[in-house]
């Protein structure tokens, strides 16, 4: 038997791991992600992230963080390490299914980043702890195909005070008994949100007793609206920014003023929000924000 002298052992940390989930359906997704990382004070710095088999974006030989990333690794490594080096988290999707977004992180982290929503949100400082299932959301955009199975709600929002789109908008729904889903509206106000169906009515009587076809079937959505105006605009949001915004009154009509807070989602159909005018439908969803007036 050979003998095997160690001279010298080399040990490498992964200073960040990321997953992204499909905040409507749940499902982890990687493909056509660009994902970079980069220090808070040089953008030109950027590293992008690979993908590993379970669809977490790793990163290494991150600018600043040679010493970090050749620790041991172990428990010991870990409870002297605080994260304390300033980086920003990009997220872009090239095949233009989910909104970019942009997020303050500081490494090293130990654990998955994630964030679980809530509404509304914890407090930003709070969000950012790492766990072995963490995940950051991705919210579909206006052009993205409608998932089969799931019902489409879809606005295009408004600002009433401003008349200028509500960029980066929050909208939360609902639909009968399954669980909360979150859509964001792009820098247009446009919003695309994939709802499930909740179950389906089916009458078991006497004789003579007719079910109502699925086809003709509607629920109830509840909605809200989460909402800040930004001047300027940004091109990528901040994912912070947009997930402590505030709630919004929407307008089911404005004559008289009508808030609105409920619609009505039928199988087979796209929900699409609209506030009324005079009698008259109007194409776009009319918001006001907290603290304005009507």
């Amino acid at each position: 038997m050979t003998a095997v002298t160690v001279l010298e052992r080399l040990s490498m940390v992964c200073p960040l791991g990321v997953r992204f989930r499909d905040e409507a359906t749940g499902s982890y997704i990687a493909d056509s992600l660009s994902v970079v990382v980069y220090p808070a004070e040089q953008p030109e710095l950027r590293i992008s992230g690979v993908p590993n088999p379970s669809s977490i974006f790793v990163f290494r030989n991150l600018p600043g963080m040679r010493e970090v990333e050749h620790g041991s690794g172990d428990s010991e490594y870990w409870s002297a390490q605080t994260p304390r080096f300033d980086f920003v988290l990009e997220v872009v999707d090239r095949a233009g299914r989910y909104l970019p977004f942009q997020l303050p992180v500081q490494l090293p982290q130990r654990r998955i980043l994630g964030i679980e929503l809530t509404s509304p949100l914890s407090s930003p400082l709070s969000f950012q702890v790492g766990n072995e299932e963490g995940s950051l959301p991705l919210f579909s955009s206006a052009a993205r195909p409608a998932v089969d199975g799931m019902g489409v709600l879809r606005a295009q929002l408004l600002d009433a005070g401003t008349e200028l789109p509500a960029a980066w908008a929050l909208v939360e729904a609902k639909a009968g008994e399954q669980r909360l889903v979150t859509g964001m509206a792009d820098r247009e106000g446009r919003v695309m949100l994939p709802l499930f169906y909740p179950k389906p009515v089916i009458t078991l009587g006497s004789p003579g007793t007719s079910n109502t076809p699925l086809t003709q079937q509607t629920w109830a959505v509840d909605f809200t609206v989460r909402y800040r105006r930004r001047e300027p605009v940004p091109e990528i949001p901040d994912l912070v920014d947009v997930l402590t915004q505030p709630v919004a009154t929407a307008w089911e009509q404005i004559s008289p003023l009508t808030g609105w807070t409920q619609a009505t989602l039928q199988f087979g159909r796209e929900l699409r929000l609209a506030t009324a005018a005079g009698g008259a439908g109007t194409s776009a969803l009319l918001i006001t924000p907290a603290g304005s007036p009507p």
